[in-house]
């Protein structure tokens, strides 16, 4: 039999006592009555108790003393005294117990009350049966107002939660009655000014030795700070993943054994790869990710990861990676360890950029330079025969020149040999001069150099003065020399320094050719320049020079007939010889070009006149 109230308790033990009360009175045997003073004692307590013992000592003593009482034999007072004493035994073993529960229970619900938050208690069939103080300020309500709340319907304190979230907490709240598994529940609970906050509710049951359910304890702690927190953490990490997703490249991530687990939706999108949810031990085979690249990348891009991965230091990578259309693409890896407090590699971040068009425009403007250059190459070989044509053009002008000379001189009446003969040695002069040009030509594709030798500039510029001196009459230009007599020699090739001279010269004759208005005076002029240098001015009284600058330029000209490669050929050969060749527009009007060497000046590179203009 289980006895589990209290008011059952109490009605056996009455009964019971009452019983061996008749029992005593019946076989007239005091001892009997232990069994009623024990149960008055127990039930009522000690007061009541010792009252019945006095009670009782004075039913026994007139029962001892009655004269109706005989013996009664030992077998049946035997059989008294045990069934007195069992009875005693199971009043005391059923009391015990209650006692206990009620220690229990009594002790335990005036302490809820000091649970941090809110907690609550409730009956087995899931009715509220205490709130704390905690609770009803919360809500908002004083203890009478939650008492009649109580006692009305059976899932009353729904009224405080938030309609979206009564219905799951009271499938949660039937199955945990149901199942006695514990409750563990979230929902938004009203405060008293109506504003609603997270909570998170968690009941056990009690139950007593028998295993049976006898009530529910619960706590309501406030969650709603660490929901909001969780809140706003999932809108970073989906913020963040949308700007993963969204960078204009391919992100991908690794475990710290190289092996893939993420891949952003620009990867997943270009690649046609599998998404990952992006947590380690979802991993794709690292094999997978190789076989991407171009059978002809595939071992480089292996051993780049194999001794990333193996050493643990940064690794950029170039190869073709297959696009899900099938197309390879040329990609730029770059791969980032990324290491905790202990410098422990804890993930691998990778990028791929596609570079491909970059790769192909690259290639595009190789092949690009490589037919410019051949097109520089046809154009430098096609300047190389104009300066050498042209270089060879003067020396065989001056050879006719003479040559015309030697004939008047040779007509005359009477002849006049000794003029005959100067202009001959002109004229052989001239011939080596074309000789050394052709020599010149072939030592630049022999890959051979000649040695300068000490020039006199004065000596130079009454040579081409001499030279010229037909041309000077004929154009009616009046030569004004201011030759320095101390001027230095100058290691020079005597032809170079000739055809330069000569090129200035002529160009200034030719510029005041259309001058009518003005004087046709013709400067040449040589100097010292600085402590060791020479320098030599031709100036004219010409219209001047249109761009100072691009004349020096090959195949520039101003003349109807010129080729634009006298003054770049000029220029070529001061260079070559450490010198500096410049043009200016004079105040006056006409123009000034004047060059300065080195005193000391040489041709170390042995770089002859058609070899600067082809370079």
């Amino acid at each position: 039999m289980e006895l589990t109230s209290t008011k059952q308790r109490r009605a056996v033990a009455l009964a019971i006592g009452a019983a061996s009360v008749l029992l005593a009175l019946i076989v007239n045997e005091p001892y009997v009555l232990l069994v009623p003073v024990a149960i008055i004692c127990i039930c009522i307590g000690w007061e009541a108790g010792l009252m019945a013992v006095a009670a009782a000592a004075l039913l026994s003593s007139m029962m001892l003393f009655s004269s109706e009482s005989g013996a009664i034999g030992g077998a049946v007072r035997l059989a008294i005294f045990v069934v007195s004493s069992l009875a005693l035994w199971l009043v005391i073993k059923i009391f015990r117990t209650m006692s206990f529960f009620d220690r229990v229970y009594r002790g335990t619900s005036p302490s809820i009350g000091d649970i941090p938050g809110l907690g609550w208690s409730a009956y087995p069939d899931g009715r509220l049966r205490f709130v704390n103080p905690a609770a009803l300020e919360y809500v908002g309500v004083t203890a009478d107002e939650m008492r009649r709340i109580m006692d009305g319907d059976d899932y009353h304190w729904t009224q405080f939660i938030h309609p979206d979230d009564v219905e799951t907490s009271i499938a949660r709240w039937r199955h945990s009655l149901q199942t006695g598994e514990p409750l563990i529940d979230e929902q938004r609970v009203r405060r008293f000014d109506g504003t609603y906050r997270w909570f998170r509710d968690t009941g056990v049951a009690s139950r007593d030795e028998h295993g049976r359910i006898v009530g529910w304890y619960g706590h309501t702690e406030d969650i709603d700070d660490q929901k909001k927190a969780e809140a706003t953490l999932r809108e970073r990490e989906r913020e963040l993943r949308l700007l993963v997703d969204t960078v204009p490249t391919m992100i991908w991530l690794m475990t710290p054994e190289g092996l893939p687990y993420y891949f952003n939706k620009r990867f997943v999108d270009w690649a046609g790869v599998l998404p990952t949810d992006g947590e380690p031990g979802t991993e794709l085979q690292l094999a997978t990710h190789v076989e991407l690249f171009h059978p002809d990348d595939r071992a480089a891009v292996k051993a780049a990861f194999d001794k990333s991965f193996a050493t643990g230091e940064p690794v950029q990578h170039k190869g073709r990676l297959r696009r899900k259309d099938g197309v390879y693409r040329w990609i730029d890896s770059r791969f980032e360890p990324l290491r905790d407090e202990n410098g422990v590699i804890i993930r691998w971040y990778a990028v791929n950029l596609d570079i491909d068009d970059e790769v192909r425009a690259r290639e595009a403007l190789r092949l690009a330079d490589d037919r410019l250059s051949r097109a520089l190459r046809a154009a430098s070989l096609s300047e190389l025969s104009v300066s050498i044509a042209h270089e060879l053009n003067q020396p065989l002008q001056a050879l006719v020149a003479n040559a015309g000379a030697f004939q008047r001189w040779l007509n005359a009446d009477p002849p006049n040999f000794e003029h005959a003969s100067r202009v001959v040695q002109k004229i052989i002069r001239n011939a080596d001069a074309a000789a050394q040009v052709i020599s010149r030509i072939r030592a630049l594709f022999a890959k051979t150099s000649g040695e300068p030798d000490p020039i006199d500039l004065n000596a130079v510029i009454n040579d081409v003065c001499e030279l010229l001196g037909d041309k000077l009459l004929a154009g009616k230009v009046k030569l004004d020399l201011e030759l320095d007599p101390n001027l230095p020699a100058i290691a020079a090739d005597h032809v170079q320094m000739e055809q330069v001279v000569l090129n200035l010269v002529r160009n200034g004759i030719e510029a005041m050719q259309d001058a009518d208005a003005r004087p046709r005076d013709l400067r040449i002029a040589s100097r010292r320049h600085g402590d060791e240098g020479v320098e030599v001015e031709v100036s004219d009284q010409g219209c001047g020079l249109s761009d100072p600058e691009k004349i020096f330029d090959a195949f520039y000209t101003t003349k109807q007939d010129g080729m634009g490669m006298g003054l770049a050929i000029c220029r070529s050969i001061i260079e070559s010889h450490g010198g500096r060749l410049s043009a200016t527009n004079l105040s006056t009007g006409g123009a000034s070009i004047s060059f300065t060497l080195p005193a000391g000046s040489s041709n170390p590179a042995g770089t002859s006149t058609t070899e600067a203009v082809a370079i």
